[in-house]
């Protein structure tokens, strides 16, 4: 167990020996994919097995392997020789591990062996999330309405851990970047070695709801964040159409994206909303948003955004926060705020 942690918690580089459709399901952090049977090998053997039993799968195994045992030790080789310190893995540290040890070991390369593999680590990993039941850390939750910057805020807090970042989601409908979200497995794995490394006694987090885009906030997680002291950022309607405009439409545009993608996105994103804003001011934004970006006439961005905080988000945000107020520990200006968190980080004590 204890050597697991440190696996986790110092990034030690591994190999991953499983085929792609295993690691891509879910994989750590520092891990490599260099398999011993690709998907349809792997499949094959499977097939082996439960028609005719272990032995019969592993002659299959060893038989389909053989004229690639060359390259495979020469990736495995190569890895190891930039990471010297690299642990290989495979489904529960059984044969594929105990094969490429013994390639390596013809080639005077002694390699250790994850004990219990990969499914060993994945305990490990859920145990590092659950443990937040128990630790003695104190979780303070930045809160505030939508456009308030409070991402922003807590990339300069060296106790913070962005959960968006690992989620590759903003949190909101509107929240999915152009980059595909992880598993729900790599999701947590990240969030495990992360929280493994955190050492300060106050964790920082962002208020979210239960689920980022598609992905799902560990439950032990989302009921500590749930009884956690908050701190609500409260900045003025116009600087949050403001920041709104640039982080969801101006700055992809500047980026290089184009109106056509701009609008697809957009389109989308309001209508995971449409059945909560009724089919009059759905229609409303959608048409406005569609005229603009095809320059049918020149409004700007900012009005449709007014109607969406205005006429949803604000609202939404202002039911979730009464039920919140008893926790709540500072409810100010951004200046106000970010002074009010280094305070409690250089002090790292309420």
């Amino acid at each position: 167990m204890d050597n697991r942690i440190n696996i986790i918690k110092n990034n030690i580089p591994l190999i991953d020996l499983r085929a792609p459709i295993e690691f891509n399901k879910g994989a750590f952090p520092s891990s490599v994919n260099i398999p011993i049977l690709n998907d349809k090998q792997r499949a094959e053997v499977g097939i082996k097995y439960k028609k005719q039993g272990t032995n019969a799968a592993e002659k299959l195994g060893f038989d389909l392997v053989k004229n690639q045992q060359s390259e495979r030790v020469y990736l495995w080789k190569k890895f190891i020789a930039k990471n010297p310190s690299t642990y290989i893995y495979c489904m529960r540290g059984g044969k594929r591990s105990q094969i490429a040890k013994s390639w390596l070991s013809d080639e005077g390369i002694n390699v250790p062996i994850v004990e219990g593999g990969y499914k060993a680590l994945r305990n490990t990993a859920i145990e590092i999330l659950n443990s937040v039941n128990n630790d003695q850390k104190k979780w303070i939750i930045l809160a505030g309405r939508t456009g308030t910057g409070k991402t922003a805020i807590l990339k300069n807090l060296h106790s913070a851990i962005d959960l968006e970042k690992h989620a590759i989601h903003r949190g909101s409908a509107f929240g999915g970047l152009t980059k595909q979200q992880p598993t729900t497995i790599n999701f947590e794995n990240y969030l495990a070695s992360e929280y493994i490394k955190h050492d300060n006694n106050i964790l920082f987090l962002e208020d979210e709801s239960r689920k980022i885009g598609k992905l799902t906030i560990p439950n032990a997680w989302y009921r500590k964040m749930n009884k956690s002291k908050i701190i609500v950022i409260e900045l003025t309607l116009e600087e949050r159409i403001i920041n709104i405009a640039k982080e969801y439409v101006y700055d992809p545009l500047k980026n290089g994206m184009s109106k056509e993608k701009l609008n697809k996105f957009l389109q989308s994103s309001l209508f995971k909303i449409h059945k909560r804003l009724g089919l009059k001011l759905y229609n409303e934004i959608s048409m406005t948003i569609q005229n603009i970006l095809i320059d049918l006439y020149k409004i700007s961005h900012e009005e449709w955004i007014k109607e969406l905080l205005v006429n949803y988000y604000d609202p939404m945000y202002d039911y979730q926060l009464e039920a919140k107020k008893d926790r709540c520990l500072l409810k100010s200006n951004k200046s106000e705020v970010i002074k009010f968190l280094s305070q409690i980080e250089a002090n790292q004590s309420l």
